[in-house]
């Protein structure tokens, strides 16, 4: 999985952990080129409150100091080759509280459209019932998963998306949130 795998370790992991690995996401365990991730780390926010929420997101009543958290990690991968989403607990129905800029490009839906739904927004006609039931069934039993799903930009554009979906678990091991890294999948004998 490469860079999703190491993306979602990344949420995943502990405070105390947080900054060694983000390094070793942006370097890939080698300091030789930060940009070969396809993450440039002099365009990461230098402050804290360069990378915290908007204020909108910052100052919602339903935001947990986690949720806080982990939305400022995945702000500072907006700029990543991979769409990145970080939802709420299932038994909220798993609505998205982040999605970082490129999953915002790609799908051309904006953040205030994403926040609070749930990612099945983006499903559709040319959207298989396999897939949906393979991340149905990660959530229900709090395990990660990676699938290749159709789905459907605002538009209504279909585009083949790997979704690798992780759960997140808090300090006491219980799943608070889910992330996921998406990545446009291209096949060359296959037209959206």
């Amino acid at each position: 999985m490469g860079l999703r795998a190491d993306i979602l370790d990344f949420l995943a992991c502990d405070e105390a952990n947080a900054r060694r690995a983000l390094r070793d996401l942006l370097t890939d365990g080698d300091d030789s080129d930060d940009r070969a991730r396809g993450v440039d780390p002099r365009e990461l926010p230098r402050t804290r409150s360069a990378a915290a929420p908007p204020p909108a997101l910052a100052d919602a009543d339903d935001c947990t100091d986690r949720d806080r958290r982990l939305i400022e990690r995945v702000r500072l991968l907006d700029e990543a080759p991979l769409g990145v989403t970080l939802c709420g607990p299932a038994y909220r129905d798993t609505p998205v509280l982040y999605a970082n800029r490129t999953f915002r490009d790609r799908t051309g839906y904006s953040l205030a459209e994403l926040r609070g739904r749930n990612p099945r927004l983006l499903q559709g006609p040319k959207t298989g019932d396999a897939a949906v039931e393979a991340l149905r069934e990660a959530v229900s039993i709090w395990e990660p998963a990676t699938v290749e799903v159709w789905n459907h930009r605002r538009d209504g554009t279909p585009f083949l998306n790997r979704v690798s979906l992780r759960p997140l678990p808090g300090d006491d091991g219980t799943i608070t949130h889910w992330a996921a890294a998406q990545e446009a999948v291209e096949r060359p004998n296959e037209r959206e």
